[in-house]
């Protein structure tokens, strides 16, 4: 189950802070829509940037329930956090990369990609996290800012559904 979001009508004609309020009220809507979420950024500062700002717009609203996830943070802190998913004790996780590959995370019923994640066989990754359960969906939602963002995860989503993976070229004779 996928789609692509924006968070305002007019991307062009958007004001930087009108397009941060649209995300986070998106993001908001969504999250509560939603048993458990995990939103996947790019970066490690974007997953620190998205948790301060979730916070700081909906005072008390995410405060225990919150988490952050990737590669800078400590061993046992990243481990309390997988630790408390599983339990269902968090609502929201937010992560860079760091929970994309090889963990059992309990249950999950929505990812959230901000921005393209670059290729069809990383989105497929990322969003299976979520619907790990006996008749369940995959549900992923690609929340775009920009044009080239926009066109880029629209085609990543066409290639998932089609089930056209990235090609791995392997070089013969190097």
């Amino acid at each position: 189950d996928l789609g692509v979001l924006t968070p305002v009508k007019d991307l062009i004609e958007t004001t930087a802070r009108e397009m941060q309020e649209g995300m986070y009220q998106l993001l908001d809507g969504l999250i509560e829509a939603h048993k458990t979420t995990i939103i996947f950024t790019n970066t490690r500062s974007a997953t620190e940037r998205v948790m301060h700002h979730l916070k700081e717009m909906f005072p008390g609203k995410y405060s225990e329930n919150l988490g952050a996830h990737h590669s800078s943070l400590s061993k046992d802190h990243r481990l309390d956090i997988e630790q408390r998913l599983r339990e269902g004790k968090l609502k929201v996780v937010v992560t860079s990369t760091s929970l994309e590959l090889g963990i059992d995370i309990g249950y999950v019923d929505l990812v959230i990609l901000l921005g393209s994640p670059k290729s069809t066989a990383r989105a497929i990754q990322r969003i299976g996290r979520a619907g790990h359960s006996l008749h369940e969906t995959a549900k992923g939602r690609f929340v775009v800012l920009d044009r080239d963002d926009l066109v880029e995860c629209c085609v990543l989503m066409k290639e998932a559904k089609e089930k056209k993976i990235d090609k791995v070229q392997i070089p013969k004779n190097c």
